[in-house]
């Protein structure tokens, strides 16, 4: 029977593990959970990344309650008013899919109750408008 004894990391901002140290370390310098991350969806797109705290403070923040059967939920309207948020959060984020889900994230605002936002489906987008750009500037030798 053989044992081995590794060490495992944990991102100090939203507990991901790991086993690798530097793995971990580039984790948590662009981890959504990390109000002082570096966003490296702007710095591909070359944009310029807005303070997190500014981007937060145009959320509402969210405020539980227990309904009438003891069930702990959001306050009403809560998700319209997240609704309402997202406009102005895309504008000031310059519509960055990763910035904005570090926004919602750290306000501590679950991310499918922004319905309008897709992380996904945007981070797509983004990717294919980069390989569009650089097929065409292959293509012009």
């Amino acid at each position: 029977m053989r044992t081995k004894l590794v060490k495992r990391y944990w991102c100090d901002f939203c507990n991901k593990a790991g086993l690798s140290a530097g793995a971990m370390a580039k984790h948590e310098k662009h981890c959504t959970m990390n109000p002082n991350r570096e966003c490296r969806v702007c710095k591909m797109v070359d944009s310029a990344q807005h303070p997190l705290a500014s981007l937060i403070a145009l959320l509402p923040v969210p405020v539980l309650h227990n309904n009438e059967w003891g069930v702990t939920e959001f306050q009403p309207g809560f998700e319209d008013a997240v609704m309402a948020a997202i406009p102005s959060l895309r504008k000031e984020a310059d519509n960055c899919p990763a910035c904005i889900m570090a926004a919602l994230r750290q306000a501590k605002i679950p991310v499918p109750i922004a319905r309008e936002f897709n992380f996904t489906e945007e981070m797509k987008s983004i990717w294919a408008d980069i390989n569009a750009a650089q097929a065409h500037s292959e293509s012009c030798y």
